[in-house]
């Protein structure tokens, strides 16, 4: 008798009509082909320039724990195997390239985290 009424009561909260599971069945699908990611663009127009290598002021916010440390992601398929990026664990573009650790080391440097490095 309470699993019917808890079972009525879930249904009348969300009520389940067939475009809800179109939708689920769209996402799943999408799941299991990615698209092709695109180039992330950059936040800054203008980025301060270093005194150091990129490498070295990731190690450093990294042991500062300004910077969190990212989960291994995999590689993406058809990527660059020869440029590996020390941030992100994994192929496709070098650590100089890094869109994302750029910006976040160029906002460190804004809120005066990193002046030893520009």
């Amino acid at each position: 008798m309470e699993l019917e009424e808890l079972r009525q009561f879930r249904n009348q909260a969300r009520p389940y009509n067939n475009s809800d599971k179109a939708k689920g069945k769209e996402r799943n699908n999408s799941s299991h082909f990615p698209k092709q990611r695109e180039a992330r663009t950059p936040k800054f127009s203008q980025y301060t320039p270093l005194n150091e290598d990129m490498g070295r002021i990731l190690e450093e916010a990294l042991s500062v724990e300004l910077i969190p440390t990212l989960k291994r992601v995999p590689t993406p398929r058809n990527t660059d195997m020869s440029k590996h990026c020390h941030y992100h664990k994994n192929y496709g573009h070098s650590i100089n390239e890094c869109v994302v650790l750029r910006d976040k080391i160029e906002e460190l440097i804004q809120v005066r985290h990193l002046r030893r490095f520009i």
